[in-house]
């Protein structure tokens, strides 16, 4: 490898982390993660997994939703061994009747949460022509990526009020304020509008105490990649660093975080949507 090449991929790496803000920087300004009942979705495998784990050790009660129990009840022993406290909730987020029935018993068990993290998700690799003989894929991911995610923070909602305030983090995409994500269009969409529901949400709750979090990831190093091979040689956020994003947030409450290059594209849409268009384009693989 070139030292060209290096510097290359050490400059793309770093446009993957947030630009810094300054106030989270200074001394004592955070909230503590201890103490806190912390439901994440998604919790069996990737970053769900890997911010369960971090804030269990950081003194969470972590609530871990996801369907496979067996691999929920595995992430619980990992947890207890560290020290931390986590219960398993095994969850099909695609059945309304099992969400309504699993917020049901966190109410009746642990009288709520005082964080909502909804991270489980799912995304299709297809271009929009390529789904007009499989609009099902459209159903699909706004039942994951959208309905489910909207129905726990309705179910959870009066709890939170009730109890003074209460925050809600939603796992979203660059592209949402990167404006467009070629050959994701139905992803795209269901984060979009979750993406629109947060904000608009921030600006009801503030009033209660309830701050929603919009974390726009960039490309993830998870098992839901894995079967793209063109994303093999493309920097990628390791689960463990998107962790790290998750606990930040706890800590912070900002209503948004996402990658400096989605920062970046941000910008240039609001001056040259084309150009931010060429930029997406010439970068995908």
């Amino acid at each position: 490898m070139t030292a060209l090449t290096g510097i290359r991929r050490r400059v793309a790496r770093l446009s993957l982390d947030p630009l810094p803000n300054p106030a989270t920087l200074l001394p004592g300004r955070g909230e503590p993660v201890d103490g806190k009942r912390i439901l994440v979705t998604g919790a069996s495998s990737g970053v769900g997994r890997a911010a369960a784990v971090r804030l269990a050790v950081e003194g969470a009660t972590v609530l871990a939703v996801a369907r496979r129990e067996d691999e929920l009840d595995e992430l619980v022993l990992e947890i207890k061994g560290r020290g931390g406290t986590a219960y398993a909730l095994p969850c099909d987020l695609t059945d309304t009747d099992a969400i309504d029935a699993l917020t049901d018993d966190v109410l009746t068990r642990f009288g709520g949460v005082d964080v909502l993290v909804n991270n489980a998700g799912h995304s299709i690799r297809r271009s929009a022509a390529d789904t007009a003989e499989r609009p099902s894929d459209h159903d699909r991911l706004m039942r994951l990526n959208y309905h489910a995610p909207v129905r726990l923070v309705l179910n959870l909602l009066d709890s939170m009020r009730e109890q003074g305030g209460g925050q809600i983090i939603n796992s979203s995409t660059w592209g949402v304020p990167g404006g467009l994500m070629p050959m994701f269009t139905a992803y795209h969409a269901s984060k979009a509008a979750l993406a629109a529901f947060s904000r608009s949400l921030q600006a009801e709750e503030r009033q209660h105490g309830i701050v929603v979090t919009s974390l726009h990831f960039p490309l993830m190093r998870t098992p839901m990649i894995a079967p793209t091979k063109k994303y093999d040689g493309l920097p990628a956020l390791e689960p463990e660093d998107a962790a790290g994003w998750v606990v930040h947030a706890v800590r912070h409450r900002p209503t948004e975080v996402m990658p400096a290059y989605a920062s970046v594209l941000d910008a240039v849409k609001l001056v040259s949507p084309r150009l931010a268009e060429r930029l997406v384009m010439s970068a995908r693989p």
